[in-house]
């Protein structure tokens, strides 16, 4: 933080205004806090976890909306999309499913995502008929 939220003041590095006396070291450790959220957010994503690194940008964003996380937030709701048709296209159900919560826990629960819920209930519901269709026949 580089001025005063309360009277614009530059600011020196202290956790008081030298201004108007504002005292602002919580302020100060939210900014900190959400530098650090961000980072384990990243690291998450690195580490293949992007369940965690949505729980981990949601919370940077809960301490302090910056430019940074926000973007991060973006790119993470991307990929999450990405891996969801992926998961759809290779009728990996289980996946499409845990993707799907992911994209609940940065988006909440919309329209989109409830369509592509009943889709992904209905097509695997579909797969496991054909299946015992097929097991049916086969032991015939």
């Amino acid at each position: 933080m580089q001025r005063c939220p309360c009277c614009n003041a530059r600011l020196s590095g202290d956790s008081r205004c030298s201004r108007c006396g504002a005292d602002l070291g919580r302020v100060v450790s939210c900014e900190q806090l959400a530098g650090e959220w961000l980072s384990n957010a990243w690291r998450m994503m690195c580490a293949k976890k992007p369940d965690i690194a949505a729980q981990a940008i949601n919370r940077s964003l809960s301490f302090k909306q910056t430019q940074a996380a926000q973007v991060f937030r973006q790119f993470l709701v991307h990929h999450q999309y990405r891996a969801l048709y992926e998961g759809l296209a290779q009728q990996n159900w289980q996946n499409a499913r845990q993707t799907l919560a992911v994209l609940r826990a940065l988006h909440g629960n919309n329209e989109t995502l409830s369509r592509f819920q009943d889709l992904i209930d209905f097509l695997s519901v579909g797969d496991a008929e054909a299946v015992q269709d097929w097991q049916g026949r086969s032991s015939l």
